[in-house]
């Protein structure tokens, strides 16, 4: 059986590219929910390194950075109904959701920007940083060796995740994470 190659298209909403939409931060329901993270950072202690927040095709912090992407279709509630229709799934739907993933990429920022992966206690803990990282991986569900913060066991694959899903765990709010 043979199988066909699907040829990668730019999502675009009508005629124009996402980067032409005019989208920003500043106004819409992320700018109240990044108020609440930076308060949660001075609540956790963490007032040396803040990240910059920006809008992205997913989720993520370039490494070595300190800036945080947020997902585009997150700062228009039309655009993440659209995003859910078209994929079935959105990561960061809702306030709850949103300081969630904050938290996680959070770990990643204070990682780069202690660089703590270079730090022979981080290596020993958590791996080395330049193993692969696993797109492909079989979790364990039931593993005590890793903390699960986000869905689908993400610790598990690489230790760069392990450190943010553990780092997010420590930093959520009122989270028994003993007990969990």
């Amino acid at each position: 059986m043979e199988r066909s190659a699907v040829a990668f298209e730019e999502a675009h909403l009508g005629d124009r590219p996402i980067r032409d939409l005019g989208l920003r931060i500043e106004g819409t329901p992320l700018e109240p929910v990044l108020t609440e993270f930076e308060r949660e950072l001075d609540a956790a202690g963490i007032v040396r390194v803040r990240p910059h927040f920006y809008l992205s095709s997913e989720w993520g912090v370039p490494f070595g950075t300190v800036a945080i992407a947020i997902p585009f279709y997150l700062a228009r509630p039309d655009l993440t109904e659209l995003h859910a229709e078209r994929t079935g799934h959105v990561e960061g739907m809702g306030r709850w959701e949103l300081l969630r993933y904050l938290r996680h990429e959070m770990g990643h920022v204070v990682n780069y920007a202690y660089r703590l992966y270079e730090r022979e206690e981080w290596v020993r803990c958590f791996g080395a940083i330049t193993q692969p990282y696993r797109e492909e991986y079989r979790p364990e569900p039931f593993s005590r060796r890793y903390v699960r913060h986000l869905p689908g066991w993400y610790a598990q694959k690489h230790p760069d995740e392990d450190w943010a899903e553990t780092f997010a765990v420590w930093m959520t709010p009122g989270l028994d994470w003993r007990a969990e």
